[in-house]
């Protein structure tokens, strides 16, 4: 009886000191100042001479990663595109709806369904041809959004599809059309809310920086370790959903993946 009051007081105890490190870690996210640091730093490798981006708080807390999933919209098609590997998942037009879908505890998601709710992924789960997609594919981060205004997404949680995807302006030198997304109202469209990012950052053996923005050109931008820093666009972490890269060549936005901190 003694050995399982111990062991249960000892779980206890590193219950505790679990709980108290995560509340001072939140703690020293949730009160981000001027004086904090945050960096874009090279992270695993993803490919033969391609690693992740990862920005960092005070060195310490990554708290979002540069995408390498892209979305567009080609004849009619969109398309889900993995710039590393080249793979494309193509979505029919019966599935040009999108819904929020909470994962797990205040983890929330885009994900394509039909006109009905049912999602596209879940609906194609045993065709061979999509069962074994990762979940990058299945679901569009918030930060993969360029909103248009000051959209709270978890607020429009639930089945029903409350957005829908539309082809918008041609991508610089390609055939490739962007991806606007517009509020599914009783009457069909609403107000356009955003855009999907079509956007791809990684470091390559030389700690060289590279960056596309696929909705302005074809080509990538380079940047020397040396030659640029970042920023948060909003000094509250909970509002952040895009950063500021400050460098010689122009400051430009960069949206990413942000990590689920129970913070956002």
């Amino acid at each position: 009886m003694t050995d399982n009051k111990l062991t249960l007081w000892q779980s206890i105890e590193v219950l505790t000191k679990t709980i108290l490190n995560m509340q001072k870690e939140l703690s020293l996210l949730k009160n981000t100042a001027l004086d904090q640091d945050v960096t874009l730093e090279k992270g695993k490798e993803l490919s033969s001479g391609i690693y992740e981006a990862n920005f960092k708080l005070n060195k310490a807390i990554n708290i979002a990663t540069l995408p390498k999933i892209g979305h567009r919209m080609l004849s009619g098609e969109l398309v889900i595109l993995n710039h590393i590997t080249k793979e494309e998942v193509k979505i029919p037009r019966d599935f040009h709806y999108l819904k929020v879908i909470k994962l797990n505890h205040d983890d929330y998601k885009l994900t394509f369904c039909n006109f009905l709710g049912n999602e596209f992924f879940e609906y194609k789960k045993y065709d061979p041809q999509y069962s074994d997609l990762s979940d990058e594919y299945k679901f569009v981060d918030f930060g993969s959004v360029k909103k248009t205004n000051n959209l709270k997404f978890k607020e429009y949680v639930g089945h029903a599809p409350k957005f829908f995807a539309v082809e918008g302006l041609i991508e610089p030198g390609s055939e490739n059309h962007v991806i606007d997304l517009f509020e599914l109202v009783r009457d069909g469209k609403g107000r356009k809310v955003g855009t999907l990012a079509d956007e791809f950052g990684y470091f390559d053996d030389q700690n060289k920086l590279h960056y596309y923005n696929y909705h302005k050109s074809a080509e990538s931008n380079t940047y020397d370790p040396e030659s640029f820093s970042v920023k948060m666009i909003n000094l509250d972490v909970k509002k952040i959903d895009k950063f500021h890269l400050i460098a010689e060549q122009g400051d430009i936005i960069i949206h990413t993946i942000l990590e689920n901190l129970d913070i956002f």
